[in-house]
């Protein structure tokens, strides 16, 4: 009996028809393919657009810069265009091939923050910088253009910190362009994080420029003018002070004083700041600043000064000679009272390594007086504007410049910036050496400083470090018609000092010399930090050495998976010498180094040493040694 379920009819499709229809698809996808093809040759010119603008804004060309980020705009919009489209839009969903269309796609973004970024930046640029520039000019600063340049920063480090987001989603490969996305993605990355981070550095600090700059009120200042010649554990001598009051960007400047002033050098007491080891009963302004922070240096300054005068201030400027000069090679010399005109090359010379020509002690602090207000008004006049800053961050990371605000988000914002005058917190390795002069010399001018720093590292991360002080004090003759009487005027070629060797934490010193007279090993304790005093006294052309030995438990990071990894901050002194540092590691028998940071060489099997003949920045390095590169053929 025939079923009475009803019979269903196949329908054939004909191969024909699925291969057209296949060939349909991919013809269409083609054409919609055919402004990729252009889209690399954008990008590249974008890149190559937003460099030369680069170089030219570095030379000042404002103009050929503009040019030259307006074409990289029209190819990151062609690139744009191009991947964004609905061409992209269909691309992107096909199965495997979807994938480095995604890809471009998140390069393409990066590429259009980034000279997102660059219009920007070249649209403040002539603001802050030109020949019309307005941020500075007659002694202030210009509110307006300040508060442009806040937003000018907060929109850069917006795009930047985009343009890394971006970069982060695009995959390690993709079929069809293998590594090339990658590679694309990792060129870009190392040109935008350093970007990005010194935005974001940047960025707490123009937020609060204003307040700084009295925009929100009335501000008053202490601007101290530092004497490298005779040196505190925190810098040069602060010999010469003046007040600032700075509202609504304008800039008063008050009387500039000595600190060898009757009022100012007495003697006496104020509230120390909490746990300073080096405010131990009466001090002088120009004893105050003995802590090698100044956080607390520079509060001391402070305290001191309103104790002597009873004038409230709410932040210190501390600047030596060095810095100053380094001001003058971007606006030009200065006349100086009894010397003419002074430029960059023998500012300093004459003002801190020439006492033998100033007629009496009177004739130096009338000078001294003169030069002070040099900063502020050279700071302030017009033009310039991003080389200046410039100047004083290079002048900050040296140790010859640095910023105390008594308000705590000010200062936070100038530590970001490594404005602060801070030792590192690092836990790891640590080298700071500086000296304190202990017979009222001006000696320190002549003083040329090596360290050396022999580190032996164990399984553990601990270390085994001999560092080696060698002071010579490089003083021409003597020419006054008296003895020389080796201490107490700015005369004298001697050079009594106190070394101060600031140490990694938890060190254990195991041995000490100092002009080869055996030393104790006590060490005393700087907010967590050990430190170790060693008195060196040192003839007109002599040399003498301080030798310290000490255990450092934790040099090295070592997780026990083959690899030991040093890790070293060195903090300078604002020496007019920058002091040489060499450092020698040793990595445990059976390890060796492969990779090394720049400045570093590989001087034998397990040995990387790092050597700077003036170290003028605060370095920190990350070097590993590893039993598998040892293995290595």
């Amino acid at each position: 009996m025939p079923s009475s379920r009803p019979t269903s009819k196949r329908r054939l499709v004909r191969p024909s028809t699925v291969v057209g229809g296949l060939l349909l698809l991919l013809v269409g996808l083609a054409l919609l393919a055919v402004p990729f093809l252009k889209a690399p040759g954008h990008a590249q010119g974008a890149r190559t657009d937003l460099e030369a603008a680069r170089s030219s804004l570095a030379a000042g060309d404002v103009a050929s810069a503009e040019a030259s980020v307006q074409s990289a705009r029209r190819h990151a919009d062609e690139v744009q265009g191009a991947m964004q489209g609905i061409g992209g839009d269909i691309w992107s969903l096909v199965p495997v091939l979807g994938e480095p269309v995604a890809d471009v796609r998140h390069l393409g973004n990066a590429l259009d923050h980034l000279t997102s970024a660059a219009e920007v930046a070249v649209g403040t640029w002539p603001a802050v910088n030109g020949r019309r520039a307005t941020l500075f000019g007659n002694g202030s600063v210009d509110i307006p253009t300040l508060d442009r340049l806040v937003r000018a920063v907060d929109a850069v480090s917006t795009h930047l910190d985009t343009a890394q987001l971006e970069l982060s989603e695009v995959g390690d490969s993709s079929v069809g362009v293998g590594t090339r996305l990658a590679d694309a993605r990792d060129e870009a990355t190392r040109v935008v994080n350093p970007l990005a981070a010194a935005a974001r550095r940047a960025r707490p600090l123009t937020d609060v420029l204003p307040e700084l700059f009295g925009a929100q009120g009335e501000r008053t200042y202490l601007l101290a003018l530092l004497n490298p010649s005779e040196q505190r554990f925190s810098g040069g001598a602060p010999l010469t002070v003046v007040p600032m009051d700075v509202s609504d960007g304008r800039l008063a400047m008050g009387v500039a004083r000595d600190t060898s002033d009757p009022d100012l050098f007495r003697v006496g007491r104020w509230d120390k700041v909490e746990g300073n080891p080096f405010h131990d009963g009466k001090l002088r302004l120009s004893t105050s600043t003995y802590a090698p922070d100044w956080s607390v240096s520079g509060e001391e300054l402070l305290r001191g000064w309103e104790r002597r005068t009873d004038s409230e201030v709410d932040g210190l400027v501390a600047v030596d000679v060095v810095a100053l000069a380094d001001m003058l090679r971007i606006t030009g010399p200065v006349e100086a009272p009894g010397y003419g005109t002074l430029d960059a090359v023998t500012f300093t010379e004459k003002l801190v390594g020439d006492y033998d020509t100033f007629p009496d002690n009177e004739a130096r602090k009338e000078l001294n007086r003169a030069i002070v207000p040099l900063f502020a008004e050279r700071l302030l006049q017009p033009g310039d504007g991003v080389a200046k800053i410039e100047s004083l961050r290079a002048s900050a990371r040296g140790r010859h410049f640095a910023l105390w605000m008594r308000h705590p988000d000010l200062q936070a914002a100038v530590a970001d910036v490594g404005l602060s005058g801070e030792l590192s917190d690092t836990p790891h390795d640590y080298v700071a050496v500086f000296n304190q002069n202990t017979n009222r010399s001006k000696a320190d001018y002549w003083q040329q400083r090596d360290v050396t720093s022999d580190v032996r590292l164990a399984e553990d991360g601990s270390a085994r470090v001999r560092l080696t002080v060698s002071v010579h004090n490089d003083s021409p003759p003597y020419v006054q018609p008296f003895p020389d009487p080796r201490a107490g005027t700015y005369v004298t070629k001697w050079n009594g000092m106190t070394i101060g060797v600031f140490l990694p934490e938890g060190a254990e010193v195991t041995r000490a010399v100092a002009g080869g007279t055996p030393q104790g090993t006590r060490v005393f304790d700087y907010y967590g930090r050990p430190y170790k005093l060693l008195r060196l006294t040192l003839p007109p052309g002599a040399t003498r050495e301080a030798v310290l030995e000490y255990d450092v438990p934790a040099a090295a990071v070592a997780p026990g998976d083959g690899t030991v990894t040093y890790r070293l901050d060195a903090t300078p002194q604002g020496l007019v010498r920058p002091q040489a540092l060499s450092v020698t590691v040793h990595w445990p028998e059976g390890y060796d180094v492969d990779e090394l940071p720049e400045g570093w060489t590989r001087t034998g099997r397990g040995v990387a040493s790092y050597s700077d003949p003036g170290l003028v920045t605060q370095p920190g390095f990350s070097v590993t040694g590893s039993v598998a590169a040892a293995a290595a053929p």
